[in-house]
């Protein structure tokens, strides 16, 4: 068997896990509010950690869990950092109010996660003015549209977001998820978005951040990229604008998204079902469940 076509299995695996544990879960729920509330806070630890880091962030794993649960900053940490800790938990927050809302992303929603993202910055919620890059001006690894094209290009995609996620809430209530579809579905938004670039900074997390509200308002659970898939998550995004050149087979570009945020998803699940599966979960409080209830996350440190 090729490499490719071994790689091609192992993702057909992966799918397969997943549509089995998403079973399982499915005859644990609904949790209990207490049952939501540790789980979500226990992840949303995680993964600001995570996204955090992957754009720079030296909090370690334990700082991050201080300042989220106590307010104390330890170590030589400047005050952006510490924001961004705590405005990224902020984020995650809204993303739960708003899957209760049942909020669709609009530019407004969008707008609204990144000023939690860059809390406290003048340029938080706003579209970039600027010419800005991936890397650095000395290495530049990617150019984003112009500004100008900013409002025009968000504008489209803000309204292809929607229909899609209209398109894959009716299949959720229907019970007829096609999870190979629709991973390589979730890596399009993310890399579409990230190749936009429509804030000056704070893209990358507030990217992940929709990406987890994506998942959560369809009933599955945020992902969490952990800081040591970077190069591969990096890889991913450079891949997809690297097909997008030449190759002739759509699900060429983001299958390396697809696998990563499955990979992810399944690990979230094993977690969850760990923690859950036996726990004897209570029946009584469904209004707590759906998109919000299915709360959970991956890579937690507990």
């Amino acid at each position: 068997m090729s490499k490719k076509m071994e790689e091609q299995q192992k993702y057909i695996d992966i799918i397969g896990e997943i549509e089995n544990s998403y079973a399982l879960m499915k005859k644990v729920r609904p949790l209990t509010a207490s049952e939501l509330k540790y789980f979500n806070n226990e992840f949303s630890i995680s993964a600001s950690h995570n996204s955090n880091a992957i754009e720079g962030n030296t909090f370690t794993f334990d700082e991050t869990k201080l300042l989220i649960e106590k307010g104390i900053v330890t170590g030589a940490h400047s005050l952006r950092e510490s924001e961004d800790i705590v405005g990224y938990k902020q984020a995650f927050d809204f993303l739960y109010e708003s899957v209760k809302e049942k909020k669709p992303i609009t530019e407004e929603f969008i707008k609204q996660v990144h000023s939690f993202v860059l809390r406290g910055d003048e340029e938080a919620g706003r579209y970039r003015t600027i010419q800005n890059y991936v890397g650095s001006l000395t290495r530049i690894v990617y150019t984003p549209c112009p500004p100008t094209e900013v409002p025009e290009k968000m504008k489209a995609y803000a309204e292809e977001l929607q229909a899609d996620c209209k398109h894959n809430a009716e299949l959720a209530e229907q019970g007829q998820f096609n999870w190979v579809e629709l991973f390589h579905n979730l890596a399009k938004h993310h890399i579409e978005f990230e190749n936009i670039h429509p804030f000056v900074d704070g893209n990358g997390r507030t990217g992940r951040l929709l990406l987890i509200y994506e998942m959560i308002s369809l009933g599955l659970l945020p992902v969490d990229v952990r800081y040591e898939e970077r190069d591969r998550y990096y890889a991913a995004i450079k891949a997809y604008r690297d097909k997008e050149k030449y190759s002739t087979r759509p699900e060429s570009k983001t299958e390396g998204m697809a696998k990563l945020l499955a990979e992810s998803e399944l690990a979230s699940m094993k977690i969850w079902l760990s923690i859950y599966s036996g726990s004897g979960a209570s029946q009584t409080e469904s209004d707590d469940d759906g998109g919000a209830g299915s709360g959970g996350g991956s890579n937690i440190e507990m």
